[in-house]
């Protein structure tokens, strides 16, 4: 009995163990087919992973794209815009870039726009208040002048005061003008109108009584051919900076001469200095500013203000005149200025003032060198500015004086003054003879009636012209 029993232990443990070899294959199955499924998870989460960092990636490269165009158009076209004073584009690509970024970018904007609208009120300030002061230099010159001229008045018979008055009222001119240009420049026009054309050979020696060496213009040409009412101010103005300029940059011993002449399509004044000219690059940068193309404000003349050329293209792109720089034949500069056809006139005969070699001369004060006399086509002309309230009619016109040159006094003083302040001796051969009083004071009655030739709306905003002294003005 005890074998066959020890038989069916051994079948029942060989079948246990099987039956548990079985269940553990069968669990390794099951834990191999768990861990292959999570391997494929896994991997599956991995893919999915890197297709989303991808997809991130792609998104930030594409909005980092997106931030640089949109502050590149920012930049170039939407501050521009703002700094020109234009309507601002909308966004390059408002609807794609990030909300948050989207209003950084925006808010750039508007600090820009602050800024700029600041900087502009503070620059309208700065031109209104050398605007302000301009005219009140010129408010203050003008007065000078007719403190002058009531001087002469109350001493017509003393050729110290006729000429000391000349003296002043020309200081006066030239310190109008400096401020008139400052106006100018800040964009004002000139003020002031005249009244009737004036011919162009006496605009010319209008402009010349407002520089310093205005013995040294001469002038030549058709005296018929006149200047419109509306734009003889700012052509006296514009002729005078171009005087100043040639005076300033050729030798003192030499004259500058200037001619006029019509043309087809207006009428002409060449300025011809014989200094030694301009290299090609200054000139050409010369003729931007004075042609109008490049407009220079009062902030952009150089720390020595070089105002000239800057009034005159100021005056040429307001007024349509053209003005132009040539090397002239006398181996310096040529200036030329268009008068428009619609800005010029012919006199009649009977109302034009003679060119200068035509006019009969004033009485000479005694002690006038004789030599310097025989100039006859020296500029000298009417004042510098007309002044308000007094005829318009050109000066020395038929019907009354013909007015004297303003070198007359000016440049030639008494004998006592020649003594006193070592200006040019008289003539060997003797003086001319002193002019008895009431000549002298006829002569500067004259004078000072031409001198004011067009009237101003406000006494206190007359706009004559006056630029820096011509030392200091280079082109």
């Amino acid at each position: 009995m005890a074998a066959p029993f020890a038989g069916d232990a051994g079948t029942g443990w060989t079948a246990a163990w099987g039956g548990a070899a079985l269940a553990v294959l069968v669990l390794l199955d099951r834990l191999r087919r768990r861990h292959r499924g999570a391997a494929a998870e896994a991997a599956r989460a991995a893919e999915q992973a890197r297709r989303a960092d991808a997809d991130r990636r792609a998104r930030l490269e594409t909005q980092a794209a997106l931030v640089r165009e949109e502050a590149e158009y920012l930049v170039r076209t939407r501050i521009a815009a703002v700094l020109d004073g234009e309507p601002v584009p909308p966004p390059l690509h408002g609807g794609l870039l990030d909300e948050g970024v989207a209003r950084e970018l925006e808010r750039v904007l508007d600090v820009a726009a602050d800024a700029v609208e600041e900087g502009r009120e503070r620059r309208e300030s700065l031109r209104l208040a050398v605007v302000a002061l301009a005219r009140r230099v010129q408010a203050a010159a003008h007065r000078i002048q007719e403190e002058a001229s009531l001087m002469a008045d109350r001493h017509p018979g003393n050729a110290d005061v006729l000429a000391t008055s000349m003296g002043v009222d020309h200081s006066a001119a030239q310190q109008a003008r400096l401020a008139q240009s400052l106006a100018v420049l800040c964009g004002e026009g000139p003020g002031q109108q005249w009244q009737e054309p004036l011919a162009l050979v006496d605009v010319v020696r209008a402009a010349s009584g407002r520089i310093t060496a205005y013995r040294r213009v001469e002038v030549s040409g058709d005296p018929d051919v006149a200047a419109a009412a509306q734009v003889v101010e700012p052509l006296i103005h514009l002729v005078a900076e171009l005087l100043a300029n040639a005076t300033q940059s050729s030798p003192p011993a030499t004259a500058v001469t200037v001619t006029v002449r019509p043309v087809q399509r207006g009428a002409v004044v060449e300025i011809d200095d014989g200094g030694v000219g301009m290299d090609d690059h200054a000139l050409e940068q010369a003729r931007e500013v004075v042609s109008g193309r490049r407009e220079l404000g009062i902030g952009e003349v150089g720390e020595v203000p070089q105002t000239g050329l800057a009034v005159v293209g100021r005056y040429a792109r307001r007024h349509g005149f053209g003005a132009d720089l040539m090397p002239s034949p006398y181996g310096g500069v040529r200036a030329v200025v268009l008068v428009p056809a619609e800005a010029v006139e012919m006199l009649e005969p009977a109302g034009t003032v003679p060119v200068e070699r035509d006019r009969p001369r004033p009485a000479a004060i005694a002690g006038t060198p004789a030599a310097d006399g025989s100039r006859t086509a020296a500029a000298g002309g009417p004042s510098a500015a007309p002044a308000g309230g007094a005829s318009a009619a050109p000066a020395g016109g038929a019907g009354g004086p013909h007015l004297p040159q303003r070198r007359s006094l000016r440049g030639r003083p008494a004998t006592g003054t020649d003594r006193d302040r070592g200006q040019e001796a008289a003539e060997p051969g003797g003086h001319r003879a002193a002019p008895t009083p009431q000549q002298a004071g006829e002569w500067m009655a004259a004078y000072f009636r031409g001198s004011q030739g067009a009237v101003t709306g406000a006494r206190d905003d007359k706009d004559h012209t006056d630029d820096t002294d011509d030392t200091k003005e280079g082109r």
